[in-house]
């Protein structure tokens, strides 16, 4: 991995800033809403244990059925619809038996009016015929019954087909039924007003779905007793009174209700001003709300519509303090930036659970605050991030840069012995200018070296011609007496050893000689492929016995190059190769042209490079011939290989073949 991908991933530790800040803001909502909860419980608590003694009374005695009123806003229009009733889905409801028929019945007064709404799930339809009698049996209908202090009326509702209703009960003193009767899918509804008081009145009814085949068929539902001894239920107004004295009594910006051990609302405090203005003061982004989610999880509910008339508080506010406990409750408005915190605390009376107080408090403050500080933390750890991100990009960058020019440089001057005084950073104060000062030393002292190694050669040859020309000349005349035996075994010992050493020191003045001799070589456009087939056939009787291979194309290459220099490379790989590998193994001379360059292979087989010495094969004085032969060997002719190499703008190289198979060295030459 780079310098530069190192410094770009350790910098994404900076992500650690926005991931704590994000868990902080959450302890921050968190503990706004604990102290919000807190306070509204508290307040609850209160109410209910300050309940007027009235009211506890009121409360200890409800009837056992009853249905609260709606206060109508207006009259409504009898059409079988029940968009002016509010809380339409809040009904009093009563099923039979086998549960095929159900019914659930609303209640509501406006001006001094009865108005009821039944609504029928029955999925058979028996309809009464128009020059029939209307009886129970023969039709689907609701048998009424209302009393009041004025006595009790009974009213039986049937109908030929859908549509407005008029009808008078069975007392003349009664007065005229209206209604409507609509027919829905899986069952019907109807809406009526009664021309009686709501006050003081109580009702009982029967849905009845007429028989087809016998008494035995006829289903009812409704509050259940015998036609002469029914079951009431109640009609129960709002306690006003409680009412008045919760809204005097709550916090600001919220709201209350007293409900009874069945859910039913007996008071309600209604929204406060300062809770209206709230839920209207801020609009916000669906990006805010979706932030604001994030942040609250799922302690928060969304709500698609906020509570406006409630008549009866359902299983998911009032289930649990009916059952004991006391309730928390968060939701959320799906457009605004109100959140809604909604307990609700038991009203105990006589060790019973009579009812509940719950309390409802808007705050717009709580998704705000947070959303502000979300933006803003977001805000500052992402500026951060990314600046220090671009940051440790730029470092990286930079310093990448600056490593690479120095190892480039480094390389140049290993390979092609440039100016050591120019090399890059050699100036600069910090780690990287003394590391260049360094490599300046070290490349200034191998430059050295090599350059002694490569006069050695010379130096040495020129140094030991004397000495050896007058250990020739003392052991001629040694032999010119007369020796005996054992003496004439030393001379002849003593010969061998300096022909040894003026055969190295013939191979020491060729490359010299060689060196001096490039700049003066004669040049010329020959057939290389011609020069290569004539140096095999030298080879093969050189090397009597050797296989050597010879895969050169009958079609002229042409090349201007020095045909003497080349030779003697040609002369050096193959001897190379000779000499590192046995009788039995095979070498191969290969010419193949491209069409830039051509490539001249020499291989063998019986043999491998070394890995760690491969880069200085073509060195001076370099030599990894495990075996010493009688010839010696000073590890110059490669180097020499390489001196021709260069003086033609080629190149060599060596390498081992795959599987083991051998070595394989490449001259190429530009065409």
């Amino acid at each position: 991995m780079k310098l530069r991908t190192k410094l770009i991933a350790l910098s994404l530790l900076t992500l650690l800033l926005p991931w704590s800040g994000w868990k902080l803001l959450q302890e921050l909502e968190q503990f706004l809403r604990e102290s919000q909860q807190n306070a509204l419980l508290a307040s609850a608590r209160t109410l209910a244990g300050a309940l007027p003694m009235e009211f506890r009374s009121q409360l200890l005695f409800l009837p056992e059925l009853y249905l609260p009123l709606r206060r109508l806003a207006g009259v409504p229009a009898l059409d079988g619809y029940v968009d002016e009733w509010p809380a339409a889905s809040q009904g009093l409801e009563f099923a039979s038996r086998d549960g095929r028929l159900a019914v659930s019945v609303l209640a509501g007064s406006h001006d001094g009016r009865l108005f009821l709404v039944f609504d029928v799930d029955d999925e058979s339809r028996n309809r009464a015929s128009p020059a029939g009698r209307l009886t129970p049996t023969a039709s689907d209908g609701i048998n009424l019954m209302v009393r009041n202090p004025r006595g009790l009326f009974s009213y039986t509702i049937t109908t030929g087909a859908p549509g407005p209703i008029q009808l008078s009960g069975e007392r003349s003193d009664s007065g005229q039924l209206d209604g409507f009767w609509l027919d829905r899918e899986g069952g019907y509804r109807v809406e009526l007003a009664l021309p009686v008081p709501p006050g003081n009145s109580d009702i009982s009814f029967q849905v009845h779905d007429a028989a087809t085949s016998g008494e035995d068929a006829l289903l009812w539902a409704g509050p259940g007793g015998t036609p002469e001894r029914p079951r009431w239920i109640g009609l129960s107004s709002e306690w006003t009174g409680l009412s008045e004295w919760l809204g005097r009594s709550e916090l600001e910006s919220a709201r209350s209700w007293l409900i009874d051990a069945n859910g039913w609302v007996l008071a309600d405090s209604g929204r406060s001003s300062g809770q209206s203005a709230a839920e209207n003061r801020h609009r916000t982004t669906w990006l805010q709300r979706l932030l604001y989610r994030l942040v609250a999880g799922a302690r928060t509910e969304i709500l698609t519509d906020g509570p406006a008339v409630s008549v009866r508080l359902g299983e998911e506010v009032a289930g649990q303090v009916l059952a004991g406990r006391e309730s928390v409750r968060w939701t959320q408005d799906l457009e605004t930036a109100v959140v809604w915190n909604t307990v609700a605390v038991p009203v105990i009376l006589q060790d019973e659970i009579r009812g509940a107080v719950v309390m409802q408090s808007t705050s717009d403050g709580l998704l705000l605050v947070t959303n502000r500080a979300l933006g803003r933390l977001l805000l500052t750890t992402l500026a951060l991030t990314f600046g220090l991100a671009a940051g440790l990009w730029y470092f990286a960058s930079r310093l990448s840069m600056r490593v690479g020019r120095l190892s480039g440089a480094v390389s140049r001057a290993m390979e092609d012995g440039i100016d050591l005084n120019v090399l890059p950073l050699k100036d600069d104060p910090d780690e990287l200018g003394e590391l260049a000062r360094n490599n300046q030393k070290l490349l200034r002292a191998v430059a050295d070296y090599s350059q002694y190694l490569q006069t050695l050669a010379g130096k040495l040859s020129h140094e030991l011609k004397t000495p050896l020309a007058i250990t020739r000349s003392s052991l001629d005349n040694l032999a010119s007496q007369q020796l005996g035996a054992e003496s004439q075994r030393f001379l002849l010992r003593a010969r061998e050893g300096v022909d040894r050493q003026a055969a190295i020191v013939r191979a020491m003045s060729e490359a010299n000689r060689l060196e001096a001799a490039i700049g003066a070589a004669e040049w010329e456009t020959i057939d290389l492929a011609g020069l290569v087939r004539g140096c095999a056939e030298g080879y093969r009787s050189v090397h009597p016995g050797r296989t050597l291979s010879v895969q050169v194309h009958e079609e002229p290459v042409p090349l201007e190059c020095a045909p003497d220099l080349l030779a003697q490379a040609l002369d050096k790989l193959v001897d190379n190769a000779m000499s590192l590998s046995s009788g039995d193994d095979e070498v191969t001379l290969a010419l193949d042209r491209g069409e830039q360059t051509c490539r001249l292979t020499v291989r063998n087989t019986g043999s491998r490079l070394p890995d760690e010495l491969q880069e200085r094969l073509f060195d001076s004085l370099v030599s990894l011939r495990e075996k010493r032969g009688k010839e010696p060997h000073l590890g110059l002719g490669l180097y020499i290989v390489r001196l021709v190499a260069a003086a033609h703008n080629g190149t060599v190289s060596a390498r081992n073949l795959p599987d083991g198979r051998g070595v394989e060295f490449t001259l190429e030459l530009p065409l």
